[in-house]
């Protein structure tokens, strides 16, 4: 993160800058010249972290930051060269068009990245995310579009035929077209056809409630204490000795006479089987290391388990009830870190890495992951955190 101190410290370098190469100059445009390169100083050191953030998770660039800020920075800095005093001179002499070194620099690098992210909204991201909520992708494009379209007609008109700068501290150098934002004026009218009304983007998968439900069967059996505990009962059947000796002769000839007895007192027999399942219940009670030996399968690879590492690696929430109830969650086959149904699906989308440990998830568990109720992987979480304490 950009530190409070590291900015305070550069906007008052170069203010100082500002102000004394002004005073030499007499221009009020100098000085804000160098204040606006601190600020675009600070807005690509903020990019690059979060650009580093992104790629650490191995997550897509569909947010607002991405999306909105450098389109709009771009457009702004290719506005200021009709009023910067540094690095203003036209390279396109003897034209109406104007295009200078203040526009390669620090224009014309956002204006492309801009435009593309404009693409991107058609033709990659399904949704763009605003902090927690999320708005689908295509129907921002559309918004996106038009409001660059209307901004840049409307500077365009005000530039031209309204404002007099006779009595403003800001005087425009020149009154050339600005190359950034013809090119980008085109761009955008040329996406907004090309991608968005002439195309179609691919529907996500559906990810109803019966599907989840379908495969949330197989799992649930794993972290139920029914199934958890036949594992070591079928371990016991294996284990019996196949020889007949003397004794379970005799012990098979008093499980017969205990039958018929229990054939002809039906009280009995009822008492029996009410003593056999309040063993089994002990038992289960009693022998948790089956039920941890289980649970392993579902705990992700790390050397000290902490509440972060139960958190989605899309959403960093802990899943909840009821706030989750319905949705599901996904684990990766290598890393064992969970993930939301429906975000893991839509991350699927753009990459068949684990957003984690950026592994290749198999295409068959693309087709068919394993999906655990969010009931019962707040018992795993606790299992696991309790088992730490």
């Amino acid at each position: 993160m950009v530190k409070t101190k590291a900015v305070a410290i550069s906007l008052i370098i170069f203010s100082i800058i500002g102000i004394i190469h002004g005073a030499i100059l007499d221009s009020f445009n100098v000085f804000v010249t160098w204040l606006l390169i601190s600020l675009w100083i600070i807005f690509n050191i903020k990019i690059l972290e979060n650009v580093k953030r992104h790629r650490e998770f191995n997550s897509p660039h569909n947010t607002a930051f991405f999306v909105i800020i450098p389109l709009f920075i771009g457009i702004f800095y290719s506005i200021w060269g009709y009023f910067t005093g540094i690095l203003g001179e036209n390279l396109l002499e003897g034209s109406d068009l104007y295009f200078s070194w203040w526009s390669i620099i620090f224009g014309f690098p956002f204006v492309v990245y801009g435009a593309h992210s404009l693409y991107r909204c058609f033709k990659k991201y399904n949704v763009i995310y605003f902090g927690t909520k999320s708005i689908k992708a295509r129907l921002f494009g559309y918004i996106l579009t038009f409001i660059v379209v209307l901004f840049i007609l409307f500077y365009w008109i005000i530039f031209y035929t309204v404002i007099e700068f006779y009595n403003s501290p800001l005087i425009p150098l020149h009154f050339s077209v600005d190359l950034n934002l013809l090119l980008l004026f085109i761009i955008t009218i040329l996406v907004l056809i090309v991608f968005g009304f002439m195309s179609s983007q691919r529907p996500l998968p559906a990810l109803t409630r019966d599907y989840i439900v379908q495969r949330t069967r197989r799992i649930n059996s794993l972290t139920s204490p029914t199934a958890l505990s036949s594992p070591s009962r079928q371990r016991n059947r294996v284990s019996s000795p196949t020889r007949t000796t003397p004794t379970s002769r005799t012990v098979s000839r008093t499980t017969r006479s205990s039958a018929q007895s229990s054939r002809t007192k039906p009280t009995s027999h009822r008492q029996s089987t009410r003593t056999r399942s309040t063993k089994s219940t002990q038992t289960r009670n009693i022998k948790p290391t089956s039920k941890g030996r289980n649970l392993d399968r579902f705990k992700p690879i790390a050397s000290f388990l902490s509440e972060d590492d139960f958190k989605c690696i899309f959403c960093f929430k802990l899943p909840k009830l009821p706030e989750d109830r319905g949705r599901g969650i996904i684990l990766c086959p290598r890393c064992r870190y969970p993930a939301h149904a429906d975000e893991f699906k839509d991350w699927l989308r753009t990459s068949n890495l684990c957003s984690r440990c950026s592994t290749p998830i198999p295409y068959r568990y693309q087709r068919t992951p394993r999906i655990i109720s969010v009931k019962n992987y707040l018992i795993i979480y606790r299992h696991f955190l309790r088992k730490k304490k």
